[in-house]
């Protein structure tokens, strides 16, 4: 998410309506799910959602990412749980928006502080927004663990679709690789070579930055300025990307195959948004890109751990 000329703009992908009930009935009656440090997350759409303590009002349904610079809250939910905090309010000088790739909601007001979620607490900007959405949209690689600071990993377990804050001993680091942290307030940023192909022989290098995504439903998703050139000029064959309705939402490509870093993947669509401008990075990279394996964020030491 960037803020730049009264415009907020993320990097996550299309939000998805809640079904809240179901959600609520799942997430309340998952052993864990109120962990004060560990979260049981539910995939709906390739998205993660929870239920977590926040502010202590008990299963708050919550979706969870990496791709914004706040919390984001509805006016209603910021007075049901919010409100007794003392949260220091930006003024605005002008009206504000923020935008996704398909919506955009004006920003009500814009504070800063420190938020209780379980036993951690999240410490940055609070968007209050209009919104029917019935959950609360949190940057979990914002989250601290201050009751235990040894316990700084935030690890993410795509199997056991599990998150949860663990010490470096807790993990086998040793066995496995990783990507290099170059930011991670607001966003995990990390930089690694790309080496990318299709069906017909066309073929690219490219190293730069990457955004961890968590919110992002695909596995790898290109910014337009930084990357549609390379494609061109490698001359990979650029597709009309469509939803399920059959509605054009941008352009894409297929990629035979796509490793970052050392990870890699076969046989999958890279979509191509004009929606990030003011940006170096080359893309975001989703969840489902490591499929079953684990994540892990390092703040302390810059690094990002991945197999």
């Amino acid at each position: 998410m960037k803020l730049n000329n009264c415009t907020i703009i993320t990097t996550t992908g299309q939000f998805f309506k809640l079904v809240p009930f179901l959600l609520f009935a799942i997430l309340c009656c998952t052993p864990g799910a109120l962990c004060q440090s560990s979260f049981k997350l539910v995939k709906k759409n390739g998205h993660y959602y929870t239920a977590a303590s926040i502010n202590g009002n008990a299963a708050t349904p919550v979706f969870v990412e990496t791709g914004f610079s706040g919390m984001v809250v509805s006016e209603e939910w910021y007075d049901k749980i919010l409100a007794s905090l003392p949260l220091e309010e930006i003024t605005l000088d002008k009206e504000r928006h923020l935008h996704t790739d398909r919506t955009t909601r004006r920003i009500a007001k814009l504070l800063k502080g420190r938020v209780p979620v379980g036993d951690l607490i999240y410490e940055g900007r609070v968007f209050v927004v209009d919104t029917d959405e019935e959950y609360v949209t949190l940057p979990v690689n914002l989250l601290k663990n201050e009751a235990d600071t040894t316990a700084s990993l935030i690890r993410f377990d795509f199997k056991k679709n599990v998150l949860d804050f663990v010490r470096p001993g807790d993990v086998g680091l040793d066995k496995m690789r990783t990507y290099t942290l170059v930011s991670n307030d607001p966003m995990p940023i990390f930089v690694a070579k790309m080496e990318l192909s299709d069906a017909s022989g066309h073929s690219l290098t490219k190293y730069g930055k990457f955004n961890f995504d968590l919110g992002n439903g695909s596995g790898v998703f290109f910014f337009r300025k930084s990357m549609l050139p390379a494609l061109k000029e490698n001359k990979f064959k650029i597709q009309t990307s469509r939803d399920k309705s059959g509605k054009i939402v941008g352009q894409g490509i297929f990629a035979g195959y796509c490793k970052i870093g050392e990870k890699s993947n076969t046989g999958f669509s890279i979509g191509i948004t004009n929606k990030i401008e003011d940006t170096d990075e080359l893309g975001c990279v989703g969840p489902s890109f490591f499929k079953n394996g684990i994540v892990v964020l390092d703040p302390n030491n810059h690094l990002i751990y991945y197999r």
